[in-house]
């Protein structure tokens, strides 16, 4: 039985009709939604700090690495990558015992310093708030807000193109005398 093309209530009001002004509110719905948003750039997203000179400072340290202590033993290994279209670097650390850390390493414009944000898993965390270019060394330091004279400092220097140091060392006299917390080489792993 072929359908009646008047509405079952009101035959004077056509489907088709009503079908039709359903859709154009529906157009119209969705247009006035998309209208407050931009449309998607068309290629790739800018990437300003490819050739931002300050941002490339700690390219030294991309790549992966044995880690060694200053002895030579083995103490955990750790792969560096460039992140965020080069606009920071990514430590993924395991030592030996199977701990596991992460670092999130950028320049950052504002204060034209690099920062540091560590994160272990036994949940212990680490904020290199302000930093240095010291010759070739990057030294990251966290000051301790109750106690001005106790800082910390983690210095990572190329030693050549296949080795880095990073020394973390703190003091509790405002700089007068330092202690070693640790002393690790990286070793670029062969390719």
């Amino acid at each position: 039985m072929p359908m009646s093309m008047s509405h079952p209530i009101n035959p004077s009001v056509s489907r088709l009709a009503r079908l039709g002004s359903a859709a154009l509110l529906a157009i119209t719905a969705l247009t006035s939604t998309m209208a407050g948003q931009t449309a998607p750039p068309s290629g790739p997203a800018p990437t300003p700090c490819v050739t931002d000179r300050e941002r490339h400072n700690f390219d030294f340290w991309i790549g992966e690495w044995d880690v060694t202590t200053k002895g030579g033993s083995l103490a955990g290994h750790s792969v560096v990558q460039s992140v965020s279209g080069g606009c920071a670097l990514l430590e993924n650390w395991t030592s030996l015992n199977g701990g596991n850390g992460k670092s999130l390493n950028a320049y950052n414009p504002l204060i034209r310093q690099w920062q540091q944000f560590w994160i272990g898993q036994d949940g212990s965390v680490t904020e290199f708030r302000s930093s240095e270019l010291d010759g070739t060394s990057l030294v990251f330091y966290v000051k301790d807000d109750a106690n001005k004279s106790a800082i910390s400092r983690l210095r990572l220097t190329p030693v050549d193109s296949a080795t880095v140091r990073q020394h973390s060392e703190s003091t509790k006299d405002g700089g007068k005398t330092w202690k070693t917390d640790y002393d690790f080489y990286y070793h670029r792993k062969a390719q």
